[in-house]
């Protein structure tokens, strides 16, 4: 299988993504033709650790506090009002996403129990197991 090499910014990039997006971990796989669940996985666990400073988005903060701090003292409290009402619009679409998200956990959880007790099998691996 030919792999393709993400540097930190186009992960950030493509996370951003599929928390907006409200897909599946599979479908966001298949519609980026990445190698596989793992990978996404990774890049959760790696970019989503508060402890962990992102270098990409430090730098980015700093760059843009520093031009933007003569620009925000001459914005009007209408641009203001437009950033905030786009902000809150934005917040609200990824509370969306995150529902559905967790729907779907629990939806597909919920399937893998019934199809356990069903079948009488054995589909989830147990802790400790070899």
């Amino acid at each position: 299988m030919n792999r393709k090499h993400y540097n930190e910014s186009d992960r950030l990039a493509l996370l951003r993504e599929y928390y907006s997006s409200g897909l599946s971990k599979y479908a966001f796989i298949k519609k980026h033709n990445l190698s596989g669940s793992a990978i996404l996985n990774k890049w959760i666990r790696k970019y989503s650790s508060p402890q962990k400073e992102l270098p990409l988005e430090m730098s980015l903060l700093k760059r843009l506090s520093s031009e933007g701090e003569t620009e925000m003292a001459n914005r009007s409290k209408e641009s203001y009002r437009e950033e905030n009402a786009q902000l809150k619009k934005r917040i609200k679409e990824l509370e969306k996403s995150l529902s559905f998200s967790r729907l779907e956990t629990e939806a597909r959880d919920l399937m893998i129990t019934r199809a356990e007790e069903y079948f009488n099998i054995q589909i989830r691996k147990k802790s400790g197991a070899k």
